[in-house]
């Protein structure tokens, strides 16, 4: 592993702030840069760490720096002051969970629409970064974690993908080992995993299937055999495996996050899982070095049948697909189900229109909430 590292972690909300706490109780990482818009709440969530971290037995290296992605002169002059190696964004103008704060009707509706529906509140944030990091000419690693299966593909369209996404579909695998070696009465060491997925697929493998389960691709090798069928390793992925929704899943993000970054900082290659490398849809199992990300090889797959896989899935999220400009085009019911609740009408999205969209999108998303007695100033 490289010394002397720098991990700029841009945006400290419920994802941001664990895995600054993960980062902090880890041995050689180098420096960590915390850049946040509220300096006050900023300072004190790294005085946390470093304190609890300081407990644990670890003196990690935290500074905090005033960081508003709206302003790119800032913040290019920040990211060439601190020359990070990796650059971790976890910023978005609205937090993933908010519907399920709706009565159960209401989030029902809401969320039946598919996650794609929020992609400009998600997609704003991560563009301004990828723009600004480009004028800078940042040569480094660029990791974010707001919808990566469908951001950073339609950044990748405007020559603006960051390095590759964060958790997703790498959620998922540590389920599949689990069940797997439990079923080999095995050491989940011993298992490997190799899955092409969609973010779509996580409802159906954490949530409880309703309908058509989005296409994926799963292989399971024990000792180095593959034993996908024998196992029924489908059914152990979307078998019941209950755990808590909210805030609290971003622990099982960031601790794939974690991983991820260390393997960045590593000459010696590692085998994981991770969303849109290079911009590619969804998400691959990837071969992570200190040389960069590419898609690892599938035996009895082609990259192109993978993305394929992937580009199939987009749907299941409410997005009937990705144009070559970047376009995002909505599927008419997804549309359809904005419209009638909240008044918002958005059949496609174009990158630059997103910001917009997102401002319009967040208040008429709050005037829902309210009219339903939810509060949602409280939770942001």
């Amino acid at each position: 592993m490289k010394t002397k590292t720098t991990i700029m972690l841009v945006g400290l909300g419920g994802l941001g702030s664990v895995v600054l706490e993960l980062l902090a109780r880890q041995e050689g990482l180098g420096r960590i840069v915390v850049g946040s818009r509220n300096t006050a709440r900023g300072m004190a969530r790294c005085n946390l760490a470093r304190l609890g971290a300081m407990a644990q037995g670890y003196a990690p290296d935290i500074r905090f720096v005033p960081l508003d992605l709206n302003d790119k002169e800032a913040v290019a002059e920040i990211v060439h002051r601190e020359a990070p190696d990796i650059i971790l964004s976890t910023a978005t103008m609205q937090t993933w969970w908010l519907p399920d704060l709706l009565p159960p009707a209401q989030a029902a509706v809401i969320k039946g629409a598919g996650f794609g529906v929020w992609l400009p509140v998600h997609l704003t944030l991560t563009l301004k970064l990828m723009e600004t990091l480009r004028d800078a000419a940042y040569p480094g690693v660029t990791l974010t974690a707001p919808y990566p299966d469908v951001v950073n593909c339609v950044l990748g369209r405007l020559d603006l993908a960051p390095t590759c996404g964060v958790g997703n579909l790498d959620e998922i695998v540590p389920k599949v080992r689990l069940l797997a070696a439990q079923r080999l009465a095995a050491s989940p060491d011993a298992v490997r995993v190799l899955l092409v997925a969609h973010h779509a697929l996580l409802s159906a493998v954490f949530g409880k299937p309703t309908g058509e389960t989005p296409p994926y691709f799963l292989r399971v090798e024990y000792e180095g055999q593959a034993v996908t069928e024998a196992i029924g390793a489908d059914e152990l992925m979307l078998s019941p495996h209950p755990v808590p929704s909210g805030p609290v899943m971003n622990f099982l993000t960031a601790s794939s996050v974690v991983r991820l970054i260390r393997a960045f900082l590593s000459d010696s290659e590692a085998l994981l899982h991770a969303p849109a490398p290079n911009g590619l849809p969804g998400g691959y199992p990837v071969v992570v070095s200190s040389s960069g990300v590419r898609p690892a090889p599938i035996a009895g797959l082609t990259l192109a049948e993978a993305i394929a896989i992937n580009e199939r899935s987009h749907r299941f999220d409410g997005i009937e697909r990705i144009e070559a400009d970047g376009t995002v085009v909505f599927c008419p019911a997804a549309a359809d189900v904005l419209r009638a609740e909240l008044g918002y009408d958005c059949n496609q999205l174009t990158p630059h229109e997103s910001e917009e969209q997102a401002k319009e999108l967040i208040a008429r998303f709050r005037e829902y909430a309210e009219r339903y007695g939810v509060n949602l100033e409280r939770e942001t």
